[in-house]
């Protein structure tokens, strides 16, 4: 027999680190450039602010993640409470793109698989195959093309470099 979690379990893993958080209304004006966030998940986050959020309950976010990146999105102010210095809450996101919130579960979890990443090297390597078997191609049936053929390759390569540069990483 056993018994039940008298704890409800939560949905998402959390991150427990201080990040960098900038805070709007819903007008888009800025309330707080030098907010914290604590405990952030792809569902929502907690937060220190000096704003004073008590009649709010959507804002507008930037939140910056350890590698730099940042992710945006709104929010709905669950709770918040207030101290001397400032305020305390929780917000649940209610707007995200799937690209951030996929970048929040990245650093939460780690980066895992990365299959963006393989699918680009798989199309470079797909798009070298191709071109050498065009190359090929043509050389067999224009003998007189082999000349023009490293000037082919240099900017077949520089194509190639330019888009997996180019790419958001």
């Amino acid at each position: 027999m056993g018994m039940k979690d008298p704890k409800p379990r939560r949905r998402h893993d959390r991150f427990l680190v201080d990040l960098p958080l900038s805070l709007w209304d819903s007008s888009h004006h800025l309330l707080d450039s030098r907010a914290v966030a604590h405990d952030v998940t792809p569902a929502g986050f907690g937060f220190e602010t000096k704003a004073d959020l008590r009649h709010l309950i959507r804002v507008y976010f930037e939140l910056e993640l350890p590698d730099g990146r940042s992710v945006s999105g709104s929010a709905r102010v669950v709770w918040s409470q207030g101290f001397d210095w400032g305020r305390w809450g929780g917000a649940r996101i209610v707007e995200i793109s799937w690209s951030d919130a996929r970048k929040i579960r990245r650093v939460i979890r780690g980066p895992g698989y990365d299959w963006a990443g393989l699918a680009d090297r798989f199309l470079l390597a797909a798009t070298i195959v191709a071109a050498v078997f065009v190359a090929q191609q043509l050389l067999s049936r224009h003998p007189d093309a082999l000349l023009a053929f490293p000037w082919l390759a240099l900017a077949a390569g520089v194509a190639a470099a330019v888009f997996y540069f180019s790419r958001e990483r």
